[in-house]
């Protein structure tokens, strides 16, 4: 095969791989407006992403089997066809549900495609360019990943969500010419016999049961019978799964696999990369979009430095990988995203875009470094069983990911049903101790409980204080029973210096009226006409007084729900930043042996 040829298969494998990855983020971006389109809850919406998500990390070990035993061309072919024709079938949905059956079909294509790129790619070059189609795959799979959330808002902000499907009709079409015309067969030479169907089956239940309770945990209920029967089962056939495989003579995966430690280490490391990701991908657009109130692709633009430093990081950290060996590389990566994931727990809501850029692009580096780990796990691994490997190891990062989802999701929900809680019982508190008339303390308390209601799951973290405003500057227009201004305070000692004129006026006035019986006298007029003017100045300067007051209390509400808020983000980060940083030491491992597999 020539290099031209070569190169021609591998673009149309990467293409492959890109799409498989990229859908697995991109449709967040996209929810509110699907949401829209089928007026739909964000429960029933958010099956379109989870759906996906569940046929990926289902479906990679088994197809990587597949594809070993019948072929991976034959198979690379179906993964394109059904992504492809379910990726037309979504952008012409009907309804949610439609839309959500679709998408599992695309998540068993993308299960497929996803794995099988790298024994490819091996296939195409040789064994002793694995580290350098490992690093481009990796960078590859994590650009995709870290770059679903700005294609997705670019696509947005100049189509509809609809277009978010649309964009891999092409690719889908032009992959498939490629690996029809320019790539050749191949197989795990070393299958033979029958497919362990029921280790697939049991594996199957068991990811399915597994991945299941991860994502909709947050959804349905930690404590929900199904919820818990869900990861009961799946546990159950995790167990019935390694019996089965520890008894076939054709398991599934080869369970001697495990004791290559960079192998294991190596998947691990990388299901520590997808639960990470789930922080510059998801929890910060929550941040940009529901606290700062940016648009998708304001926040999308923010965010795709991420992707464009995986770009750099990856083959650089292959670099280091061939000079030092993996667990110095992976470590740096850890490490650094540790670190980017503690300072994005500083960022308030007056921190420049700037210094939030520069903390995703140490993030970034960190994501690349930390992906390297794609390269480490097949690289003592015989040649023949890089299908599985890979079918493994991207398996554990989508896991990873959904571990990631369910856990650091809930608890920002729960973090920031806590700061609701608390700003809701803060704000009442200002309300209270500030000059307010009663009709305006009355509706700003009502608001305020309605505005910060919570419930058990934590939702709705955007909550704009408009409409409160909106409320009490309508009903702070009246002018009975308004409080006087406080005494110190300027418009107080203009209030108090007013009303000894004027009721010095009323005075002067009484005593007049006693004087002169003449009601019509001119001098009881003006003095009459000058206590109702300066009674009305004395209202102008209460209402003044309150508009004043509303507005400092408005502001010290409005710095309490920022506080609380980005409090709940700030919990958020730190825990994964502790989580990673507990886990990086998994590194040191893998490189630590370094002979094939027999």
């Amino acid at each position: 095969m020539s290099n031209t040829k070569k190169l021609i298969s591998f673009v149309g494998l990467t293409i492959a791989m890109f799409m498989g990855t990229l859908d697995s983020t991109i449709i967040n971006i996209a929810l509110p407006s699907i949401m829209d389109q089928f007026h739909a809850s964000l429960n029933d919406t958010s099956w379109v992403t989870t759906i996906y998500t569940l046929a990926l990390a289902v479906f990679m070990i088994t197809g990587s089997k597949l594809a070993d035993r019948y072929g991976r061309k034959k198979l690379m072919l179906i993964g394109l066809v059904l992504f492809g024709g379910f990726s037309a079938a979504c952008m012409f949905a009907p309804s949610l549900l439609a839309l959500i059956v679709f998408r599992f079909f695309q998540g068993i294509g993308g299960a497929i495609i996803t794995p099988i790129v790298l024994p490819m790619g091996i296939e195409i070059f040789g064994k002793e360019n694995t580290s350098k189609i490992s690093s481009v795959v990796g960078a590859i799979t994590a650009l995709a990943a870290a770059g679903g959330p700005p294609i997705g808002g670019v696509i947005l902000q100049y189509g509809s969500w609809r277009g978010v499907f649309g964009i891999n009709l092409p690719l889908s079409i032009l992959a498939l010419l490629i690996v029809v015309f320019f790539i050749q067969e191949s197989y795990d030479n070393t299958l033979s016999g029958k497919i362990d169907w029921f280790g697939m089956l049991a594996l199957s239940v068991s990811l399915g049961g597994i991945v299941f309770g991860l994502l909709e945990g947050r959804q349905l209920g930690w404590h929900s019978v199904i919820i818990v029967t869900s990861l009961v089962i799946g546990v159950l056939a995790l167990l019935v799964f390694y019996l089965i495989e520890k008894r076939v003579a054709e398991p599934l995966i080869e369970l001697d696999l495990i004791k290559e430690k960079t192998f294991t280490a190596s998947s691990l490391v990388y299901f520590v990369t997808g639960f990470s990701l789930v922080c510059p991908m998801l929890i910060i657009n929550y941040f940009l979009q529901d606290l700062l109130n940016y648009s998708a692709l304001h926040a999308a633009l923010i965010i795709i430095p991420v992707s464009l430093t995986v770009v750099v990081a990856m083959p650089l950290g292959t670099k280091i990988f061939d000079a030092m060996g993996a667990k110095w590389v992976t470590g740096i990566g850890l490490l650094l995203i540790a670190g980017s994931l503690g300072l994005l727990s500083l960022i308030k809501m007056n921190t420049p875009t700037i210094i939030i850029v520069v903390f995703l692009i140490i993030n970034g580096f960190g994501f690349g470094f930390s992906s390297v780990s794609l390269v480490a796990s097949v690289q003592y691994l015989p040649k023949e069983k890089t299908g599985i490997g890979s079918g493994i190891v991207n398996s554990m990062r989508q896991i990873g990911t959904c571990l990631g989802m369910a856990l650091l999701v809930t608890v920002l929900n729960n973090n920031v049903l806590n700061a609701k809680n608390e700003i809701r019982s803060d704000a009442v508190q200002t309300i209270q101790t500030h000059r307010l008339a009663p009709q305006v303390q009355n509706v700003a308390e009502k608001e305020v409980k309605r505005l910060f209601k919570t419930n058990s799951k934590g939702k709705n973290i955007k909550t704009k204080t408009s409409g409160l405003q909106k409320k009490i500057k309508r009903v702070a227009q009246q002018t009975n029973n308004l409080p006087e201004p406080a005494k110190k305070s300027s418009l107080g000692i203009i209030y108090q210096k007013q009303k000894m004129m004027t009721d010095g006026t009323r005075t002067l006035n009484t005593g007049l009226t006693k004087l002169v019986k003449d009601s019509n006298n001119p001098l009881l007029t003006a003095t009459g006409g000058l206590v109702k003017g300066q009674q009305k100045m004395l209202t102008g300067i209460k209402l003044l007084a309150q508009k004043n007051e509303i507005r400092t209390t408005l502001r010290d509400i409005k710095k309490q729900k920022n506080k609380k808020l980005t409090a709940a983000f700030s919990k958020t980060y730190l825990l994964a930043a502790i989580i990673v940083l507990l886990c990086s030491p998994i590194a040191l491992l893998t490189d630590y042996q370094k002979k094939k597999v027999a």
